[in-house]
């Protein structure tokens, strides 16, 4: 196994990490929340400014770029609002509610992982760089499964396997990425774009409004975190 997929293992399994730490301490501060998923969005924000979209635009053919950006955003907005539909077979059942959030976080992870695939193609630090922001993202995604599934009665080992098992589709939404650049590489712009549509949609419809309901100004003290610490690494 490459060392990129090793780093995709890692940030997927930070999942499961979520839901252990919610074995451990049921209640976290809304504020520590707020910090957590702003730091996650300004890590993500940065990587696609300061690396991804100067590639896809400045490097590569701007309209498959942005092709790719807008196939991001509607793979993810899709993807929701199936999810939402079916949402209200399952509001009865604390169970089929985690199932289901399980099931939309797995949808989402495969893209994720293709995200991690394009940015190694930039360089070793980017791809380290968006694994990074989606493993932190990943922890409080855990929290959200496991918290249905413990109050609807599942024993913890069964949540914990189940969690695990959906961290491997962020690697293998990476090996995807690798693949479709080495076969077609002529799709390099295009999947460029559509990896930072898939975060900007992350950030945008999820981690950030998510952020606002934990705490609207404990959310900008992580985001500009982020922001900072990736600036710092790409021009310093």
């Amino acid at each position: 196994m490459s060392e990129l997929l090793i780093i995709s293992l890692m940030a997927g399994l930070c999942t499961a990490v979520g839901a252990v730490l919610l074995f451990i301490k049921r209640k976290w501060s809304n504020r520590s929340l707020a910090v957590f998923l702003g730091l996650a969005s300004g890590v993500m924000i940065a990587v696609v400014l300061f690396d991804m979209l100067p590639s896809a635009f400045l490097f590569y053919e701007k309209s498959k770029g942005l092709a790719g950006i807008l196939a991001g955003i509607v793979l993810l907005f899709m993807a929701d609002k199936i999810l939402l539909a079916r949402a209200s077979g399952y509001s009865k059942s604390l169970i089929g509610l985690g199932y289901l959030i399980m099931l939309g976080i797995a949808l989402h992870d495969l893209p994720e992982g293709i995200a991690i695939a394009m940015g190694s193609e930039l360089k070793d630090r980017t791809g380290a760089v968006i694994a990074l922001g989606i493993a932190i993202h990943n922890i409080p995604e855990g929290m959200a499964i496991a918290a249905p599934l413990i109050m609807g009665g599942m024993k913890r080992r069964s949540i914990l396997l189940k969690i695990s098992l959906i961290a491997l589709v962020t690697p293998a939404g990476t090996l995807l990425g690798q693949l479709a650049v080495n076969s077609v590489p002529q799709t390099m712009p295009f999947l460029l774009g559509f990896a930072s549509g898939i975060m900007l949609y992350l950030v945008l419809f999820q981690l950030w409004p998510q952020a606002g309901k934990k705490g609207p100004r404990a959310r900008w003290l992580g985001f500009i975190a982020g922001l900072v610490i990736i600036f710092l690494a790409t021009f310093i």
